[in-house]
């Protein structure tokens, strides 16, 4: 009886141990996987993606830049050439002459006479290189082989302290390009005149543009 007794209870002692072993074994495998769940790959993945859709942001801009910088290069408008143009003023025109721009562009330099008030400005221009005065027929004096004689129309004399004070200066604008300066020489009976100098004789445009009143001279290189 003895000896079954220490046969059963070394039995039981085995038996014990290996549930014993097989349940340590079962944690240990739960552990593991519970590892592989939070492997940081997805992590890694994420970042992956990230680095791409930053790859394509980055082509993106350079192509939007791209398309701005192109979108830079200007062409003259209307239709540039030698012969004298003219152009009747709306009714009800009133424009004060403000200032005088010049810029160089690709093909041609663009001259532009800025204006407040409203209406539609008229002009008359003439091409050569003796210039006179509207008024008294004096020659005026400027820089250049040539020059362009403008005569901007609905413009009236400075009379009042308001007209003065918006009134830009007379006198000479530096030039660009093939535009030596532009001389804003007088208004004489509501016409304003200007004369641009020119390196040499161009085919030239006179444009309109009413959203802020100003007349666009292009003038080809």
């Amino acid at each position: 009886m003895k000896t079954q007794r220490l046969t059963l209870s070394a039995l039981s002692i085995l038996t014990a141990a290996t549930l014993l072993a097989a349940c340590s074994s079962s944690v240990d495998d739960t552990t593991a996987d519970s590892s592989v769940a939070v492997d940081p790959a997805p992590q890694s993945t994420t970042s992956d993606s990230t680095g791409s859709e930053g790859t394509e942001s980055t082509e993106a801009a350079d192509t939007v830049e791209a398309t701005t910088e192109g979108s830079k290069a200007l062409s003259p408008l209307g239709n540039p050439t030698t012969e004298d143009k003219q152009q009747s003023p709306g009714i009800g025109t009133d424009l004060v002459p403000v200032g005088v721009r010049v810029a160089d562009h690709d093909s041609f330099t663009r001259v532009v006479l800025d204006f407040e008030g409203t209406g539609t400005a008229g002009w008359y221009t003439q091409l050569g290189p003796e210039p006179t005065q509207q008024a008294s027929g004096f020659p005026i004096e400027y820089e250049g082989e040539t020059a362009i004689n403008i005569g901007v129309e609905s413009t009236p004399w400075p009379s009042t302290p308001e007209l003065e004070e918006a009134y830009m200066d007379f006198g000479t604008v530096p030039g660009a390009g093939v535009v030596t300066g532009v001389e804003f020489v007088t208004t004489f009976e509501a016409q304003s005149q200007y004369v641009i100098g020119l390196e040499k004789e161009s085919p030239y445009s006179v444009t309109f543009l009413n959203d802020q009143p100003r007349v666009v001279i292009d003038i080809l290189h």
